[in-house]
């Protein structure tokens, strides 16, 4: 991140991180032409390079096996990321773990462990059904941003992309780029509550999911300390009703929150900046130089 934010240094924040969303882990970032924004940028250094992009991306010379995993990482891409929700009619589990170990042995994707508690067994209480069928997961992530961008957006369109045909994957880029790139704010917000986090040591960083909920950001300290944070990488201010929320989500999930981190894009309403107690983190942009 630091040497991308070098090369870079002459874009605000919004558009560092954008940047850093889609061409983070890109081979050469520096002799990348430099247009005007970023959806010009990725006409240019990636559309109108599709073929030298695609030879990249082809990771096996056994084209049944190159569907295989084009299929498998396009899941990953759109996907909630589960590893069992990836598997479908046309890729069994078993097949599914040998892509995976391919993928992981050449450094493609890496996995997010789940935080979730199991069970408890209780001699002489049986599960309820849906309970008994539930399954602790784990998250499958790309080890890079630009290959997890190639496989959300070039992938679908690969074909009229080719033919010099962008009208349908800029449409989409359009609707969906916003998204894409709110999921690395929420990355590189885990990242900056390891760094700023001061009152004690952060030890444990990450997004964390259970069967009830999910938190863009779950923190412990070395003391044991929890930190439940909110990324919103929108063009609106977080307002209190964004902290109700994590507060409830929290209780769901019975965890004893120290703090609660907000990240914000667009900054905080003034009643939240106002009225917020001193367990209330706010993190908008600015704190990100610090990265």
């Amino acid at each position: 991140m630091r040497a991308f934010n070098r090369d870079f240094s002459y874009l605000d924040m919004v558009e560092r991180i954008g940047y850093f969303a889609v061409f983070g882990g890109f081979h050469d970032v520096a002799a990348l032409h430099r247009y005007e924004n970023l959806h010009e940028n990725i006409r240019h250094n990636i559309l109108e390079r599709f073929s030298e992009w695609e030879a990249f991306f082809h990771y096996t010379k056994d084209a049944l096996l190159q569907h295989d995993l084009n299929t498998l990482l396009f899941r990953i891409a759109v996907g909630d990321r589960k590893s069992h929700s990836i598997y479908k009619n046309d890729i069994s589990q078993p097949r599914g773990k040998e892509l995976y170990k391919l993928l992981y042995d050449r450094g493609i994707i890496t996995k997010e462990l789940s935080r979730e508690k199991p069970l408890p067994k209780i001699p002489g209480r049986f599960l309820k059904k849906e309970l008994r069928r539930y399954q602790i997961e784990d998250k499958i992530l790309f080890a890079d941003n630009f290959t997890r961008f190639w496989f959300t957006f070039i992938v679908p369109w690969k074909e009229e992309i080719a033919r010099g045909e962008f009208h349908h994957v800029e449409a989409q880029l359009a609707q969906d780029l916003d998204k894409f790139i709110s999921f690395t704010f929420e990355n590189l917000s885990n990242v900056l509550i390891q760094k700023t986090f001061t009152s004690e040591q952060v030890v444990e960083a990450g997004s964390y999911w259970d069967k009830q909920i999910e938190l863009d950001l779950l923190a412990k300290t070395a003391n044991g300390t929890l930190i439940a944070g909110e990324c919103k990488w929108k063009n609106q201010r977080i307002s209190k009703n964004i902290l109700n929320k994590l507060q409830k989500k929290c209780e769901v999930a019975h965890l004893k929150i120290g703090y609660f981190a907000l990240f914000s894009k667009s900054g905080f309403s003034n009643e939240l900046c106002k009225h917020k107690a001193s367990n209330i983190l706010l993190y908008d942009l600015s704190a990100f130089e610090k990265l």
